[in-house]
């Protein structure tokens, strides 16, 4: 698996950075993963978040694969058992603050893409782009009663807020809020093609600003994923984002056209099959 990627961040005009970001590269057990943990009232949580989410579920992965395949649970239910084991381990560490979180990850043809919160993943279809995510805001009509049903309040001082206080309904860590504040994932997966050209992983100092089409295009403009990232961030930054930022894009051009190649050669291979 070949994946180019680039990594940009800024502090922006926030006293402190807050935001996490990660790339894991584990070519023997055929996962790439890409994520970015946007922190509030401190950077621990993302920190944490940061080192042990993907470890958490590349230990689940392999342990998953010793089983016979019928017996193999889903990628994606591993994938939400490795948020909501961090979730609890920051948690049970008493670290106060709390992190949302988006993360990619790549398993040969295959991806997954999940968050809690509000940052975004986001991956180039044809000429487009697609969100794989979707910010959980406390008013959103599903988390709101979610958190009423629970006892909790949604209050808005300048947006709506959980308790008068976070900005948004899902997150890791943030034990003063739970159960309002909940880390249980979106997760999506899909089959990588070769209209899938890059991916951006992102926190909202970006998304806040841009939208997901105009970050694509800077990724296809530019080509480079490093100098993409950059532009990203620059992008944002002048477009009036006062958060920190942090920008992750991933080049799949090379990793979807091998997938594409070794296609034609399995159909290949069938198609004279058959005709024997």
């Amino acid at each position: 698996m070949k994946i180019v990627y680039g990594i940009a961040e800024d502090i922006g005009l926030r006293p402190s950075m807050e935001d996490a970001r990660a790339v894991f590269d584990v070519q023997e057990e055929g996962l790439f993963s890409a994520e970015v943990y946007d922190g509030h009232s401190g950077a621990a949580a993302a920190y944490t978040a940061s080192e042990i989410l993907t470890p958490h579920f590349l230990s689940a992965l392999r342990s998953e694969r010793s089983k016979p395949a019928d017996d193999r649970r889903p990628y994606r239910e591993l994938l939400r058992e490795a948020y909501l084991a961090t979730d609890s381990y920051i948690v049970n560490r008493n670290i106060q603050s709390g992190t949302a979180a988006a993360t990619f990850h790549i398993l040969d043809d295959r991806f997954l893409a999940g968050n809690a919160g509000d940052s975004r993943v986001i991956i180039g279809t044809r000429r487009d782009a697609v969100q794989l995510t979707v910010d959980h805001k406390p008013d959103v009509p599903a988390e709101r009663s979610r958190i009423e049903s629970l006892g909790g309040w949604v209050i808005t001082y300048v947006v709506p807020r959980v308790q008068g206080m976070l900005a948004m309904s899902r997150a890791l860590g943030d034990p003063a809020l739970k159960p309002y504040v909940s880390p249980e994932p979106r997760i999506v997966e899909g089959i990588l093609g070769s209209e899938n050209d890059f991916a951006v992983v992102a926190c909202d100092g970006v998304w806040d600003v841009l939208k997901p089409r105009d970050v694509i295009g800077v990724a296809r403009h530019v080509g480079d994923p490093q100098l993409a990232a950059e532009r990203i961030v620059a992008k944002a930054l002048s477009a009036g984002s006062s958060d920190n930022v942090t920008v992750i894009v991933l080049d799949l051009r090379q990793h979807t056209a091998e997938l594409a190649s070794r296609k034609m050669e399995i159909l290949a291979v069938l198609d004279h099959a058959g005709q024997q």
